[in-house]
């Protein structure tokens, strides 16, 4: 034999060996990890050793053709692109991370021992995060992302109750206690299969390791929004006091991890039940949040951070020392259709026909239109819906802080253009393009600072046919004020009169909305807004009454109207009785405002707002209009119907196939893939 074919035989020899010796590591690794797992921690650090493998994996032993190693290098980009991008809650990577870690079970772990970690066996009882798992895993089958909404109606979770704490002794307030939780998962008596709890514990490693934690479920049901960190005592003086004597104080102060807040129905429900466990969890948790869509770190240095997240929620994140512990505001923005009849029109309430009739003439009228109210009231939902009243014929743009809207997603047909300030690009100098983008109608997400307000009007009165904005405004009038402040301080006017004239020459109607403690959103108020006439003569020169005294009087004139006199004046076009939940006619529009709608209006509509206005607001009668047609009201709670997933839903044993939901939740509808909501 040539010195050749040794040395090649040798090479050979040696690396068979070593892979025999790798595959034999590998294999009795796995066997030491599997006989080890007793615990949650453990299982964790396990799986991640298993999928850094499992992603590493370079076996060739038993591919026998190219399409084969194709498939494995398919395979492999297919997980790490899963890995990567799970972290920002995206459905289709979720899945296919969730279905590695459902692998790892399969081959590592038997059923009893996973009851046994996660306290489904006889000998303990699950913790509330779990019991919340899987209460949420049952109503998933049927009500999928409503199922959080479903639960919490049916226990009654969403009423007021007694609040605790330091306060007064009537007041009330809105949480859920673990007491609560533990009740509701012991009366639904769940018996769960083998199969259905490595479901359940798939879920809890997934929110471990790469999940939003014990808010990862709660993130993806259809709800208004949530806060994190945002209650508790972060001082742990705080906790050493609440005890005395060796005893635990039962009206110690919450802790800072029990700071989780579901915004429901317009109301601030506390989840006590769910608990991060620690600071470092909660701050894992918001660096997750923040991360799509990459805006830069989230330093002390620069303290807060509002973003945009996968599912278009906005978040406004907060980290010491800017805030005092981290926090996270999240409001989810739902790309559902809803008509304003359905916002407005509810059980219980009286002619919301009315205040829809009436916002539908505005829009068609061409009116510029504030939509006011707190946080939280339904602004950006209503201006959302209003849209279908405005003229398909003519372009709209849209100018945001965040986005919030979405209007080409609703409108699809209507030619709209958004865009949004970055840290390079102002809405200031947006708005002067958008002068140039052929708008018919401008739109403002939200009037928060002074240059935006004073463009606003600015390109109100030469951009666009009209203008809708929201405002934080309480009053028409504080509303007027505010924006004509605006303008002075933005230093395009030195006088407060002339500023103010320039804001009622634009700005006619301001759509108020408010909600009650209890959560029901409405329109509180519709007001006109009226520029005074000019030219209101001074009082005369009255000799009999004493020329100082009459002096005085053309003084303190002369003085009021150069200083506190305002030129408008407001009034109710439109209220809402909420003794009786009645919308009720008020005053009728000016003249001025009234011939603006009316020359506006098709001929057709033109005659409709006639009688319109003289039935509801001068009594008049007609043979031929009876007033607005009635609706039937919209019951939010109504809308649960059979949502069953797809070909994953097995009659026979109440369990989910995980392959086939993986099939099904992979078929995304157009509109989530243009919103980058999964692969």
């Amino acid at each position: 034999m040539s010195n050749f074919n040794l040395a090649l035989a040798s090479i050979l020899a040696i690396t068979l060996i070593v892979f025999i010796l790798y595959i034999r590591a590998k294999a009795k690794k796995q066997v030491v990890i599997e006989e080890d797992l007793s615990s949650f921690e453990e299982v964790l650090d396990a799986l991640k050793i298993y999928i850094v493998n499992l992603t590493k994996e370079d076996s060739i032993a038993s591919l026998e053709s190219d399409d084969d190693l194709k498939r494995l290098a398919k395979r492999k980009a297919q997980r790490k692109e899963a890995l990567k991008n799970s972290v920002y809650g995206l459905d289709g990577a979720k899945l296919m991370v969730k279905e590695m870690i459902h692998l790892f079970l399969e081959d590592h772990m038997k059923p009893e021992k996973i009851r046994q970690i996660i306290g489904l066996d006889r000998e303990s009882e699950p913790n509330t995060n779990t019991m919340f798992e899987i209460i949420m895993y049952k109503y998933k089958k049927i009500y999928g992302r409503d199922a959080l909404t479903k639960w919490i109606l049916e226990n009654g979770f969403e009423r007021e109750r007694p609040a605790v704490g330091i306060g007064r002794e009537n007041d009330t307030a809105y949480y859920i206690t673990k007491a609560d939780l533990e009740e509701s998962y012991f009366v639904l008596d769940y018996h769960l299969t083998d199969a259905e709890v490595t479901d359940i514990f798939t879920t809890l490693l997934y929110q471990a390791y790469k999940g939003f934690g014990c808010i990862d479920t709660l993130a993806e049901m259809n709800v208004n929004g949530y806060n994190v960190g945002v209650s508790g005592s972060v001082m742990d003086a705080v906790n050493v006091n609440s005890s005395q004597s060796g005893k635990e104080n039962s009206e110690a102060s919450s802790e800072a991890t029990n700071a989780l807040w579901l915004y429901f129905k317009g109301s601030y429900i506390h989840l006590q039940f769910l608990d991060f466990g620690s600071e470092d969890e909660i701050r894992r948790i918001i660096q997750l949040l923040i991360r799509w869509n990459s805006p830069g770190p989230l330093s002390a240095k620069r303290g807060y951070l509002v973003n945009t997240m996968h599912d278009k929620s906005r978040i406004l994140a907060v980290r010491p020392p800017a805030g005092e512990m981290w926090a996270a505001f999240v409001r989810k923005f739902t790309l559902d259709i809803i008509s304003p009849e359905a916002l407005v029109i509810k059980p219980g309430v009286t002619d919301g026909e009315l205040a829809i009739k009436l916002i539908e003439f505005l829009m068609r009228g061409q009116v510029t239109t504030a939509v006011t109210g707190r946080q939280g009231s339904g602004k950006t939902t209503l201006m959302k819906a209003i849209i279908a009243y405005m003229d398909p014929r003519y372009n709209i743009r849209v100018l945001e802080m965040a986005p919030e809207m979405y209007l080409r997603e609703i409108y699809p047909n209507r030619n709209i253009y958004s865009v949004q300030e970055t840290d390079t690009v102002t809405a200031e100098s947006l708005q002067d393009a958008l002068k140039k983008s052929d708008s018919s109608i401008t739109i403002i997400g939200e009037v928060a600072t002074d240059p935006v307000a004073a463009r606003m009007i600015q390109l109100a009165m030469t951009g666009s046919l009209f203008t809708l904005f929201s405002h934080h405004a309480n009053e028409a009038k504080d509303l007027v004020l505010t924006l004509r402040n605006s303008l002075v301080n933005a230093g395009g006017f030195d006088n407060m009169t002339t500023a103010e004239k320039q804001v009622t020459d634009v700005l006619k109607i301001n759509v108020h909305l408010d909600f009650t403690p209890d959560g029901k959103r409405y329109i509180k108020r519709i007001t006109e807004i009226t520029q005074l006439e000019e030219g209101i003569p001074y009082p005369e020169f009255k000799k009999e009454s004493g020329s100082e005294e009459s002096i005085y009087e053309l003084n303190k004139e002369y003085y009021t109207r150069q200083t506190d006199r305002i030129s408008f004046s407001t009034r109710d076009i439109l209220t809402y009785n909420t003794d009786t939940d009645t919308y009720e006619a008020k005053e009728e529009f000016s003249d001025g405002l009234y011939k603006k709608i009316r020359e506006v209006l098709s001929k057709k509509e033109r005659e409709e707002f006639e009688k319109f206005m003289a039935y509801y607001w001068r009594g008049e009668t007609f043979k031929d209009y009876e007033g607005v047609a009635k609706k039937e009201a919209y019951d939010d709670n109504a809308k649960f119907g059979s949502a069953k997933i797809a070909n994953s839903y097995n009659e026979e044993d109440d369990s989910v196939d995980f392959n086939s939901a993986v099939a099904f939740l992979s078929n995304r509808s157009s509109v989530a893939k243009q919103f980058n909501m999964g692969e």
